[in-house]
């Protein structure tokens, strides 16, 4: 159930997206996320985009913060859909 917020809480608590879905909408929302979007060529396109965006920001620009976001952002796109899938077949 979603919870209420007050005036004076934290940013952080204000982005967490429990506060206003429940678990199981926020679960099958990436399970659709990774079986439509990121899979096959889109996830190829995605991976290649940020693989791409981390060697420039990181050579070019010299920011390794934002290249090392990129290249999790990469592995987050290359490996969600395999862990999600992984995930739903074991049996709590």
């Amino acid at each position: 159930m979603p919870q209420e917020l007050s005036h004076n809480s934290s940013v952080i608590e204000k982005l967490n997206p429990l506060h206003y879905m429940k678990p199981e909408d926020y679960t099958a929302f990436w399970q659709k996320i990774f079986s439509t979007i990121l899979l096959g060529f889109w996830a190829r396109f995605f991976f290649y985009v940020l693989l791409c965006m981390a060697f420039y920001v990181g050579v070019r620009q010299r920011n390794p913060t934002l290249a090392a976001v990129c290249i999790v952002l990469a592995a987050c796109v290359a490996y969600g859909s395999g862990v999600i899938g992984m995930a739903s077949s074991i049996r709590w």
